[in-house]
């Protein structure tokens, strides 16, 4: 299969050694599948981003049935990529989205809005610790208005307009033991269970958000536990949720139904 990996917005795709879907390369290529990691640009817009990607995917795959995976924000890119490149949505037969923001999250409408008044006491320290934590990652705040709410909304409903491809969704609610996140993530979580556009989450996206099409699973993890990174490492290893045989049952799914890609 002709598999297209669409990033997120935390991480570049690759980091020194640290790939963004840690592990994942050697599974496909194990299975005898081609995967494209395209390297997007890690603070672009996601109509940027998907322009970069679709370029890549027609380097890669010049021919032939596709499949995207994508991760938090890359959900939102492929849906613009979809609707901007039609003749790449021709060719592609699946969308599988992990834990994407398709109703935005909380988070990027705290950050964005920029720091609340005197009178949002609760809201202000949710915000001084929370960009505290995505400073510390190295994310310009400005650059998350597609991850806001409204961003979000007015990305492609391609759902309705590409009927032909097959789309997925996956969510995560936070890890089963212990604390619900790692540390730099667990501002975010707190902020986004009160929130009334939140409830259960990953420390960065609702699990209301998340769905989209046909509706899977919701995995025991945090946000990027769902791409193999504990962010309480320092070497970012991953942590008792095994993302791998996760991505090994969806290559699996896809395979099962459509052999002949």
């Amino acid at each position: 299969m002709n598999l297209v990996f669409a990033s997120g917005f935390l991480l570049p795709q690759r980091v020194g050694s640290i790939d963004y879907f840690n592990g994942v390369r050697a599974l496909v290529e194990g299975k005898g599948h081609l995967p494209l990691f395209h390297v997007v640009p890690a603070l672009g817009t996601s109509e940027d981003r998907a322009g970069s990607l679709a370029a890549a995917t027609r380097t890669l795959f010049p021919a032939g049935p596709i499949h995207i995976i994508a991760h938090s924000m890359g959900g939102l890119d492929s849906r613009y990529l979809i609707a901007g490149n039609p003749d790449l949505a021709a060719r592609i037969v699946s969308l599988t989205m992990l834990s994407t923001p398709n109703e935005g999250s909380p988070l990027a409408d705290l950050l964005a809005g920029g720091r609340p008044g005197l009178l949002s006491f609760w809201r202000r320290g949710a915000y001084d610790a929370i960009s505290a934590a995505v400073g510390s990652l190295g994310i310009d705040i400005g650059a998350l208005a597609d991850l806001r709410k409204d961003g979000a909304e007015a990305a492609p409903k391609v759902a309705t307009t590409h009927p032909q491809i097959r789309y997925r969704s996956y969510a995560a609610s936070g890890r089963a033991d212990g604390r619900k996140t790692s540390l730099l993530l667990f501002p975010g979580y707190e902020y986004i269970l009160g929130h009334p556009d939140g409830g259960p989450n990953d420390g960065a996206v609702a699990v209301a958000s998340a769905r989209y099409g046909e509706f899977k699973e919701i995995w025991p993890c945090d946000h990027l536990d769902m791409v193999g990174h504990d962010l309480d490492d320092p070497m970012l290893r991953p942590r008792k949720f095994d993302h791998l045989a996760e991505y090994d049952k969806i290559i699996t799914m896809l395979q099962a139904e459509h052999p002949g890609t």
